[in-house]
C-alpha cells in the first residue's frame, strides 16, 4: 500500500487528500455546498495553492479530525485554513492553507466568486 510508508504512517501526500475532504465537509455542514456545483453556480473552483506545514504523524488506524476556517475571501478567490489532529489523543498532525480561484466554465479564467456565494462564506 503505498499511501502508507515501512512505519506504519500515512505518507504525506495524502494530507492534502483529507484537507481537500475537510473543506467540502465545511461547506457541506454550512449547507452551502450547492454554491460550489458547477452546475448550480455557473462556474468552477480549482486549487490554485496548497501549503502544508506537517507537526505529528498520523498513523495506519488512527483518525482524524479537522478544523476549517475561511481565511479570505477575495475578488476571484478565497483561502481556506485547516488544522489536523489526531483523535486518539488530540495531538496537532498538521496546518493548511488551500486557495481555490473561481473560474468561468466556458473560459476556465478567473472570474468574480458570485455575490450569493460571497454572502453564504460571509455567514456564521
Amino acid at each position: 500500500m503505498r499511501d502508507i510508508d515501512i512505519y506504519g504512517h500515512v505518507h504525506n501526500s495524502v494530507y492534502l487528500d483529507y484537507c481537500e475532504d475537510a473543506v467540502v465537509e465545511f461547506l457541506r455542514h454550512r449547507e452551502i455546498l450547492g454554491h460550489f456545483r458547477h452546475t448550480t453556480s455557473g462556474v468552477a473552483y480549482h486549487v490554485k495553492k496548497a501549503e502544508i506545514t506537517f507537526h505529528n504523524p498520523i498513523d495506519v488506524d488512527d483518525v482524524v479530525e479537522a478544523k476549517v476556517a475561511v481565511e479570505k475571501i477575495g475578488r476571484t478567490s478565497l483561502a481556506f485554513a485547516i488544522e489536523l489532529f489526531r483523535r486518539r489523543d488530540g495531538a496537532h498532525c498538521a496546518t493548511a492553507g488551500l486557495v481555490w480561484v473561481c473560474v468561468g466554465l466556458s473560459d476556465n479564467r478567473p472570474t468574480p466568486i458570485p455575490e450569493a456565494t460571497r454572502a453564504a462564506l460571509s455567514q456564521g
